[in-house]
């Protein structure tokens, strides 16, 4: 793979229009089993190749990439955004394929976010266009998705109606993956139901499949699910060996929901074994990433297991504590949804049998005005989505960027240092943070007026993003101050960096309305690691620069060298 990346990348540069995209195209996809920032980073390079083509498909297939990859590292917001623009290309260019797909990843982040009735509307969206289309593979994938809202509303009769109308087109089409998660889901059915026996007969069934096509992703929820039957039929050995085999391909993976998921299970079944320590232990690790995932239902099922465990050993004050933000955020999440759904659900139906109507009428003289009419108004709805996307993707940029120097601002910045943190935990990669201000900022205001100060501000900012690293970030951190952020890099290398913007600062003449001006910068270096928070990494490295004032300034000092 790495002599793949080498060759491609080699090439890369020589290369321009339709196979460069190609390129580029490839790079993200290998890229994305090594490196999923990589993966977004060559996936951004090819769609502004394509920025300046009007109505190009190729776009569409862009969106949907990069929404998956950010969906991947769980930045939401980000996903959800190409999934939005992605959806009013393809309904631009008419691609109802395509428009389908946009409208099942939306519903897919609206699901992972716990919003169930939008994730069904979006689901039923799809799937009516995919019926339209005569898309089978599609439709099979509408009908399981819409099953697994259901499941989580814990309306099982209409959930099994869904998965086996999915399987029985799935069978037809002999996609095995597919059948496997077809299996996967009914095994669930047959837990709830308490038919473990055919449960299992199920998940094995899916696991033979899914081992059969080197799908380990997959593999982790079958082995997650397996377990819950081993631990309900009480063979708490084999239910461990389940899930630790779970969890170890979901760290490999770096699939986040599942680690909480089977943290919870495996807390479930040490609290059944009365082995309280190692319960709480993984229902730390289960409630803290729920929290990052934005995962209600996974947190749900923590604080449910931590009040049973504090009710068993008679700390009941805890135990009621728990048991409240447990039944808090049970409400909150299915309070109202009951009726949503029925209402949603009953709308598509009643579209379904107008629409059969509807065509019947449509073979008469109307037609031509009615489409006619039709035409007229998804033009002016076209527009008007496409002016609200265009104005939701700047008002997004606008909310993370400083609007003088156009570098990341406070929230952007604290964003970026929050997931390097998050990806420390998983993986150990130290990164280094930098405060730097600059060098009697107050006297070029006070000399030359405030414009003089915005000029070195904005000048400074484009020199140093010229002088760091691909992989680093750089923000804005209030007045004269800007803060570094440098992934996979130690305390010496970090200083390293350092001090090379600091020289470049200093040899480099400035020039303001003829004035001469001598610029320098002084820099606070830390390094974040096991023993600190994010807030406290931060202060260490001011108390750096603090100390880099107090010996003269214009130096580069370390977090290690406070005295």
């Amino acid at each position: 793979m790495k002599k793949q990346v080498k060759d491609l990348e080699k090439v890369l540069d020589k290369t321009n229009g339709k196979e460069k995209f190609k390129i580029l195209t490839q790079l993200s996809e290998v890229y994305e089993k090594i490196s999923i920032n990589k993966s977004i980073e060559y996936a951004l390079d090819s769609l502004e190749l394509l920025h300046n083509v009007k109505g190009n498909p190729k776009k569409a297939e862009v969106y949907i990439r990069l929404g998956d990859l950010y969906k991947a590292v769980n930045e939401y917001d980000k996903a959800l955004t190409y999934y939005q623009t992605g959806l009013e290309l393809s309904k631009s260019v008419r691609n109802d394929k395509k428009r389908s797909e946009f409208l099942n990843s939306i519903g897919e982040v609206s699901f992972r976010l716990t919003n169930y009735d939008q994730a069904l509307e979006f689901y039923l969206k799809s799937l009516k266009i995919r019926e339209e289309i005569h898309d089978k593979k599609g439709i099979s994938d509408s009908l399981n998705t819409v099953g697994n809202v259901y499941f989580q509303l814990k309306n099982y009769n209409k959930a099994l109606d869904y998965y086996q109308q999915s399987l029985k087109i799935r069978l037809e089409l002999k996609d095995e993956i597919a059948i496997a998660k077809s299996y996967n889901n009914i095994g669930n059915m047959y837990s709830i139901l308490k038919d473990y026996q055919k449960s299992l007969d199920y998940y094995n069934d899916a696991l033979k499949l899914y081992l059969e096509g080197g799908e380990k992703k997959l593999v982790s929820s079958v082995y997650n699910n397996i377990g819950i039957i081993y631990r309900e039929t009480g063979d708490h050995k084999h239910a461990l060996e389940s899930f630790k085999k779970s969890l170890q391909i979901a760290k490999e993976q770096d699939l986040l929901y599942n680690i909480a998921n089977t943290s919870n299970e495996l807390a479930r079944t040490y609290f059944e074994a009365k082995k309280f320590k190692e319960a709480e232990e993984h229902l730390n690790t289960a409630l803290r990433q729920a929290r990052i995932l934005s995962a209600r239902n996974v947190e749900q099922e923590s604080y449910q297991i931590f009040s049973e465990l504090y009710f068993e050993k008679e700390d009941f004050k805890k135990a009621y504590s728990y048991y409240k933000q447990f039944a808090d955020l049970k409400d909150s999440i299915y309070g109202e949804l009951s009726g949503k759904i029925a209402e949603i659900q009953s709308r598509y139906i009643a579209e379904q049998k107008e629409k059969e109507a509807e065509i019947y009428r449509l073979k008469n003289v109307e037609m031509a005005k009615y489409i006619k009419d039709l035409q007229k108004a998804n033009d002016i709805i076209k527009k008007k989505n496409r002016e609200l996307t265009e104005a939701y993707l700047k008002l997004d940029l606008l909310a993370r960027t400083d609007p003088l120097t156009r570098l990341s601002n406070r929230r952007d910045i604290l964003d970026k240092i929050k997931y390097e943190a998050l990806k420390f935990e998983r993986s150990g990669e130290k990164f280094v943070l930098v405060i730097s201000d600059i060098d009697n900022f107050k006297t070029f205001n006070d000399s030359y007026g405030h414009d003089c100060g915005d000029f070195v501000l904005v000048n400074l900012a484009n020199l140093m993003r010229s002088v760091l690293r691909k992989q680093d970030c750089i923000g804005r951190w209030g007045g004269e101050e800007f803060i570094f952020l440098m992934p996979k890099t130690d305390l010496e290398g970090g200083s390293m960096v350092a001090e090379k913007i600091r020289k470049k600062i200093e040899n480099e003449t400035f020039y303001y309305r003829d004035i001469k001006l001598n610029i320098t910068m002084t820099f606070g270096v830390n390094v974040y690691d096991a023993l600190m928070d994010i807030d406290y990494c931060i202060n260490k490295a001011d108390e750096a620069l603090y100390q880099g004032k107090s010996k003269g300034k214009n130096c580069v000092v370390r977090s290690d060298e406070i005295d």
